[in-house]
């Protein structure tokens, strides 16, 4: 019995220093809240919910009126309105196509 402690004594504290070495786990680092919404909005002009875009992008020129990457969305979704009325006006839709052309002029600049 004696044997037994004497040989199993330096197994059970190499195993017990093996788990205490464990390096802590990192948290992972904040993501920016703009960041987060701007990908959404990417998400949105994807899927073509160009009325979700929209109120995104409205929020958007609230929250964070002074970022230059504003006007660009604010430029693609034009184009998406754009084009959702020319897909309209090939269908012979006018008033969709008059609904998305309305919407891509009041977000061009004057």
């Amino acid at each position: 019995m004696k044997s037994f402690v004497f040989r199993g004594f330096p197994l059970l504290l190499v195993l017990f220093l093996a788990g205490c070495q464990q390096a802590p786990q990192q948290p992972l680092p904040p993501v920016d809240e703009l960041v987060l919404a701007l990908r959404q909005l990417d998400l949105s002009l994807a899927e073509e919910r160009l009325d979700d875009a929209q109120t995104q992008l409205a929020a958007l020129e609230r929250s964070a009126a002074g970022d230059t990457r504003l006007e660009q969305y604010r430029r693609q979704l034009a184009d998406a309105y754009l084009q959702q009325g020319r897909e309209a006006l090939q269908q012979g839709d006018l008033d969709r196509a008059a609904r998305a052309l309305g919407q891509a002029r009041s977000l061009l600049p004057q």
